[in-house]
């Protein structure tokens, strides 16, 4: 059988979505980078204002919303993706195993996996311990 136009453009938008989505995930792993980057000089120099360490947190802090934002963004996207072909299956139109077994992967998939929340978590963690952990005078 052949695939209907409505599949492949489906296909095609799911494909749109996701180069602007991987390109908005490089500029926030940048800017994650950058949090840390802010975080490490804090933590070598023990003498940085609370100012200074409190715009770090809500730097690190927004870029990690950002980031949960884009993840969250991304499942959903496939799992509406997925809702969308089983719904075009039970009206009968072929759409094909590739649309298949996204709807048995996606289909019910959380909007947030565990592994997106410990990454994030941990990039929050490390960026904060930073931050606010005073050095030891013996480093």
């Amino acid at each position: 059988m052949e695939l209907n136009n409505d599949v492949l453009q489906i296909w095609n938008l799911l494909a749109a979505f996701l180069i602007s989505n991987a390109v908005f995930f490089a500029a926030l792993a940048f800017l994650i980078w950058v949090g840390f980057r802010l975080s490490n000089n804090i933590y070598n120099a023990p003498e940085t204002p609370a100012v200074g360490k409190a715009m770090a947190l809500l730097f690190c802090l927004s870029v990690a919303t950002f980031t949960f934002g884009n993840l969250s963004t991304f499942n959903a996207m496939l799992k509406d993706t997925a809702t969308v072909f089983a719904a075009m299956q039970e009206q009968g139109v072929f759409i094909g195993s590739a649309a298949e077994n996204l709807i048995s992967v996606a289909g019910d998939a959380p909007v947030l996996n565990l592994m997106q929340v410990v990454f994030i978590g941990s990039v929050v963690i490390m960026q904060m311990a930073q931050i606010w952990i005073k050095r030891l005078a013996s480093d």
